[in-house]
């Protein structure tokens, strides 16, 4: 068994369950014992961070009762998360969960790297003839973001189907392997009603938390854009980006070319995209980047509506009189515009009597 420390730290190991199940305490007393109410603090501490942070924050574990108690707070925040029933909730806690492992994991040995990748299914060895480390490029492909330069197959080195990577590669690989993980367990999972009765109060603030973050995102202005006048296609796909859901490349694509269009700067489309629960700074600047032409020699034109619907993306269901009348989102945007342009003169009108 391995020490309660690396327990703690790591408490989604097969280990730390093991632990857990032997040692730790029955559902009941977890939920209702005073002797546990530190964990579900804890519990709702990881939620909290995650949520405005990104991470679910570090806390002293310097005695035993803090490592047990960190360790125990796991569960409870993974039950929590699934009763607030939010994707975009979900997805924010299981990436402030993957962050805070890696930034621990950075620091370990890279034999428990290795040890760890085992519990994800990864083929990952240390060749000894060369003291480096090499995954197979299968795994890689699943959890690398090969959208980087750096991280493209092509500037590999690649022996007999293994990759090699270094020790920091492998934890941000891990961290993305586990995001995964988190976001699969939670999304099979059902909201058990005794924990929604236990954490009701909290389960509410979160859930009014979530509804917030919507809200004000889909009335601020950013930059010189109105989130009310966009077209149905591209509010559909912004709402789903910003709700953690797995939205296609083209989609995401549609979205960047369309504000590009609209002279958005690059850190003006990056700060509509940051609202995204999974939102990796160095990942997306590179992706708006590459299709504004920032960073490359051709900036993308937006797609037209019939290749929005060729795509899959235009939600069908919510066209509107403007969107038959139009051949490409931006001429909705316009319209929409010229629409309010006309309402304010008409008001303008009747108030001075003119």
């Amino acid at each position: 068994m391995m020490d309660l420390t690396i327990l703690a730290k790591y408490p989604f190991l097969n280990n730390s369950r093991e632990y857990i199940k032997k040692n730790g305490p029955s559902v009941k007393d977890l939920l209702e014992s005073l002797v546990y109410e530190r964990a579900r603090i804890i519990g709702i501490e990881r939620l909290d961070n995650a949520f405005k942070n990104r991470d679910v924050g570090e806390r002293s574990l310097a005695t035993e009762t803090d490592c047990i108690m960190e360790l125990l707070s796991y569960p409870i925040a993974r039950m929590i998360a699934v009763c607030v029933g939010d994707n975009f909730f979900k997805r924010r806690y299981a990436l402030g969960e993957a962050y805070h492992a890696y930034k621990n994991l950075i620091n370990e040995q890279t034999s428990f790297l290795i040890k760890v990748s085992k519990e994800f299914n990864l083929n990952v060895k240390y060749a000894e003839e060369n003291k480096r480390i090499k995954i197979h490029f299968k795994d890689y492909l699943r959890n690398a973001p090969t959208r980087y330069k750096e991280w493209k197959m092509i500037n590999r080195d690649m022996e007999k189907g293994y990759i090699y990577v270094s020790h920091k590669e492998l934890a941000r690989l891990l961290e993305e392997a586990l995001r995964r993980k988190i976001n699969k367990d939670l999304d099979s999972r059902e909201c058990d009603e005794t924990i929604y009765k236990v954490f009701s109060s909290e389960i509410s603030r979160f859930q009014n938390m979530v509804m917030i973050h919507r809200k004000k995102m889909r009335t601020t202005p950013i930059g010189k854009l109105s989130v009310e006048k966009l077209p149905p296609c591209i509010k559909n796909l912004l709402s789903a980006i910003q709700a953690g859901e797995n939205v296609p490349h083209m989609g995401r694509f549609a979205v960047v070319a369309f504000l590009n269009s609209l002279k958005l700067s690059v850190d003006e489309i990056m700060k509509i995209f940051s609202s995204a629960p999974d939102y990796e700074e160095d990942k997306t600047r590179y992706q708006v980047e590459h299709i504004t032409g920032s960073i490359s020699s051709t900036s993308y034109s937006p797609l037209g509506c019939e290749k929005m619907r060729t795509y899959g993306i235009c939600p069908e269901e919510q066209i509107d009189e403007i969107c038959k009348k139009i051949r490409h989102p931006l001429n909705y945007y316009y319209r929409k515009w010229r629409q309010k342009e006309k309402e304010e003169k008409t008001s303008t009108k009747e108030e001075t009597g003119l």
